[in-house]
């Protein structure tokens, strides 16, 4: 139950040093809007909600900002009523790519998200070209320095989760994804200090990217759409060896 991720580690990094506070809270405004929308405004009884609040109170988002967000999913007050997409698409190299947004309007995201592939060298296919290589789970980070990998490990059987990867900065406990936030309460019960969870798409096998100029187009592709204003994850099926990331600047 042991690996190695390198993709969640930059996609990690990435977020460790992202600045951009107004976008963040813009993501996770979002976020709660559709748990509250789907789960109802009771985080008691919405474990998704409990977690998104969970999450903007970790990003020090003013504790109204979380409660005119949860206002608005439940249609208490004027607003935007956001929904989930999911895009897919190619990138360079062939590296599959699958964009998961909120939007009030499909048509924008969609030309956004379009042009952004276009752009960067990529290709945004229909759907189900390449959602076959994925599958759901919940995902749960935990940073690698609050926990060894062998405590984590033991402690994840036991909170019942299905697998556990382990890089330099992040551990990732993965799970089904209707156990997602039962393991995530069973491991916080255990002492484990959970950063992140979601469900979220992995990729059943992965695909090496062994050019240093097709790493950093690839790259390049993530980090424009991730920064989309209406997206909410990038995943991917691409792997970067050591010594070839070594050699991207992005």
């Amino acid at each position: 139950m042991a690996g190695h991720s390198h993709w969640a580690q930059i996609k990690h990094k990435k977020a460790k040093v992202d600045a951009q506070r107004g976008k963040l809270f813009s993501k996770l405004i979002r976020e709660i809007i559709v748990a509250t929308r789907l789960g109802g405004p009771n985080p008691e009884f919405n474990p998704r909600l409990r977690t998104a609040i969970e999450q903007a109170k970790r990003a020090n988002m003013p504790q109204e900002n979380i409660e005119r967000a949860i206002k608005k999913g439940a249609g208490e007050i004027e607003g935007e009523q956001f929904e989930e997409v999911i895009y897919e698409g190619y990138g360079p190299g062939g590296v599959a790519i699958m964009v998961l947004a909120t939007t009030d309007n499909r048509n924008r995201t969609s030309a956004e998200v379009k042009h952004t592939f276009s752009k960067y060298g990529g290709n945004l296919g229909s759907s189900g070209c390449v959602s076959y290589l994925f599958e759901r789970k919940g995902v749960i980070e935990v940073p690698a320095s609050s926990i060894t990998e062998e405590d984590l490990l033991e402690k994840a059987i036991e909170a019942g989760a299905d697998d556990v990867q382990s890089g330099s900065e992040v551990h990732l406990v993965y799970t089904a994804p209707e156990d997602l936030y039962s393991v995530k309460e069973a491991l916080e019960k255990l002492g484990v200090n959970v950063e992140k969870a979601q469900v979220t798409w992995i990729p059943t096998s992965t695909v090496a990217v062994n050019d240093p100029e097709t790493a950093k187009k690839v790259l390049k592709l993530i980090d424009a759409l991730d920064d989309l204003e209406d997206v909410q994850q990038v995943i991917s099926n691409f792997e970067i060896p050591d010594e070839i990331l070594q050699k991207v600047e992005v």
